[in-house]
């Protein structure tokens, strides 16, 4: 391979997570085929689907590997079997895929040529745009918790030079729809934490790859389509406001409050609770009442450290947090709306 100071070693295995969405599966995998080279795996993990994908892909698809996973544990948990697959595969490197994108023939290609040219980097994504509208960039770089930002997930502009090899920018997070990982990494660090489930399960992976001296980045090229969420489409509102809450509480927790970039365990929290206010309002106001009980929920699980599947049910700490959000709500002059508690 040209354009860098080191040769990749070609056995990657590619491992595409699905539940249910089979025509998504289709189209990702059709747009896949072309990307693939000598040395390359794929791998379809059907994670507890009940629409028939794997006999459907074993049949239509015949040159990718199917890895049928039931009961569905969450995607954390069906992305590990794949990675655990790719590992005793023995591979260097594993791209981990969501079914409802597309991606360019020279998908694999790029990612190489970057990992090769700058080898200190043991996790890069490319920049990711809407399948629905093709020009428009869903998500490239992150940086995570970093003070002076209303929030957590403040973005990392990453200019499209499509420089060759690929000029890769620095990030906190790369987004797991489409993310390319040394192995090594995955044997240092271990896997995903699944007792999250679902959402920021990358964000604690690539916190935890830095805190082990990896960098992750972001490449200057658009290579992937994404057409959203179809698992949040699936469970609804309610589950992702849940696993939003709980699971960013549990981050925040689990890494000393995420405290690189200088915001405080103390400003942290703060900034916690009135990001989970906003969502709260938001939902409220656009007629979602479970949903803004979620948040609620999720953070109480979040204190107290519960993980796994969302459940319903009595939460001892919801009726303090509730009061608190409604006494906020009431005050005059105080932030009332979820615009006004944005701000």
């Amino acid at each position: 391979m040209k354009g860098g100071t080191t040769t990749v070693n070609d056995a990657i295995w590619v491992v595409v997570l699905s539940y249910n969405g089979l025509d998504d599966t289709r189209k990702c995998l059709a747009s896949l085929e072309p990307a693939l080279r000598p040395g390359t795996t794929a791998l379809l993990v059907d994670n507890g689907s009940t629409d028939g994908t794997a006999d459907v892909v074993r049949t239509e698809f015949p040159w990718a590997r199917v890895l049928r996973v039931e009961p569905n544990r969450g995607p954390a948990a069906g992305n590990n079997a794949g990675i655990r697959a790719a590992l005793e595969g023995d591979c260097r490197w594993i791209l981990l895929l969501n079914n409802d994108t597309v991606v360019s023939a020279n998908l694999l290609d790029r990612l190489r040529e970057a990992v090769g040219a700058d080898p200190s980097y043991g996790i890069i994504g490319p920049v990711i745009k809407f399948m629905g509208d093709p020009e428009l960039v869903m998500t490239d770089g992150c940086i995570f918790n970093a003070p002076g930002y209303v929030g957590f997930f403040q973005r990392k502009p990453v200019p499209l030079t499509e420089s060759a090899p690929p000029r890769i920018t620095e990030v906190d997070v790369v987004n797991s729809c489409c993310i390319f990982v040394r192995s090594d990494v995955f044997r240092r660090i271990g896997l995903f934490d699944e007792g999250m489930f679902i959402y920021h399960d990358e964000t604690d992976l690539c916190l935890r790859a830095r805190a082990a001296g990896v960098r992750a980045g972001i490449i200057d090229h658009a290579l992937v389509w994404h057409k959203g969420s179809a698992t949040a489409k699936a469970t609804g509102r309610q589950s992702t406001r849940y696993y939003d809450a709980r699971n960013l509480l549990y981050v925040l927790r689990k890494h000393g409050g995420a405290r690189r970039h200088g915001r405080s365990r103390l400003r942290s929290a703060a900034m916690y609770a009135r990001y989970m206010y906003y969502w709260y309002c938001t939902e409220l106001e656009a007629g979602s009442p479970r949903a803004a009980e979620a948040v609620i929920d999720g953070m109480c699980d979040g204190l107290s450290g519960r993980q796994g599947r969302y459940e319903e049910k009595r939460r001892a700490l919801r009726a303090p947090i509730r009061a608190i959000f409604a006494l906020l709500r009431r005050r005059p002059g105080r932030t009332s709306t979820a615009s006004e508690a944005a701000r």
